[in-house]
């Protein structure tokens, strides 16, 4: 591994996990030990994880699928929100919706009834109302702005959902998890592993570890050329890439980084 790489990793805190006493079991491997009652991430394992995650979303992008954002953890939602805006996915940063996902049908009528009050404020159709009910009106107007002005365009359910802070996002997975998408998270020290099929172990509390993250992230979803074909051994090429990275940490650390396989396959309700 480049060491120029590790020491920016360092540099953007992605080392620093959360304290001794507020972590899950399951992020064990991923942690090299802990500082003054913070647990410290392993960098050359966060790092492992962070290409398996950048060659998965680059396949699965290559095919079409679209990718959900969820960052309203404050520190993540700029960085995020800008990610998905430039690389034409979708995001949530405000809040999350209740049953956005799973309740889809009902959520797009919500969506509708934004985009028609958004058309009538524009047009100044609610000029002909009384002040009353043009107060009424843009009341609500502001809530349903909140809720669902990022996903204006998201007609149907996306294929993808990344969670910023999986623990955080726990109920967007969960929701991602009863749908069976393919559900991607960066994870902190209190993750659950098992409600993705990929994850970045990594500081979610940082400004400037999200910013690195987005950024890596960016850097494989900017510019992808979407196939009128479905690639042909799209899986392979994930497992192969997996392959290579972890000869890479053999001779690093000796420790093989758990990998895991990209479902690139949805059932869309």
């Amino acid at each position: 591994m480049d060491k120029n790489v590790l020491s920016t990793m360092f540099d953007n805190l992605l080392h620093i996990g959360n304290k001794t006493n507020f972590w899950n079991p399951k992020m064990k491997g991923y942690i090299y030990g802990s500082v003054n009652g913070i647990h410290v991430f392993n960098l050359i394992k966060t790092w492992a994880e962070l290409e398996n995650v950048k060659t998965s979303l680059r396949a699965l992008a290559s095919e079409g699928k679209k990718i959900l954002f969820v960052a309203t953890k404050l520190q993540a939602r700029d960085a995020f929100a800008k990610l998905a805006t430039e690389t034409g996915h979708y995001y949530v940063t405000e809040k999350w919706v209740p049953w956005l996902l799973t309740n889809f049908k009902t959520i797009k009528r919500r969506i509708a009834t934004y985009m028609r009050l958004l058309k009538e404020s524009e047009t100044g159709a609610l000029d002909i109302l009384t002040k009353k009910e043009k107060a009424s009106r843009l009341l609500e107007l502001e809530k349903l702005d909140k809720a669902f002005g990022w996903l204006k365009e998201m007609k149907k359910i996306p294929d993808i959902v990344f969670a910023i802070d999986g623990a955080f996002e726990e109920q967007a997975l969960r929701e991602a998890k009863s749908l069976n998408l393919t559900a991607f998270a960066v994870l902190n020290t209190n993750g659950d592993p098992d409600m993705v099929e990929w994850f970045i172990p990594a500081n979610t509390n940082a400004v400037k570890s999200l910013d690195y993250v987005a950024a890596e992230l960016k850097s494989v979803l900017s510019g992808v050329k979407v196939s009128s074909v479905k690639p042909k051994n799209a899986i392979n090429k994930i497992e192969d890439t997996t392959e290579k990275k972890t000869v890479v940490k053999k001779e690093t650390t000796e420790v093989k980084a758990p990998a895991k396989k990209a479902t690139t396959k949805k059932e869309e309700k």
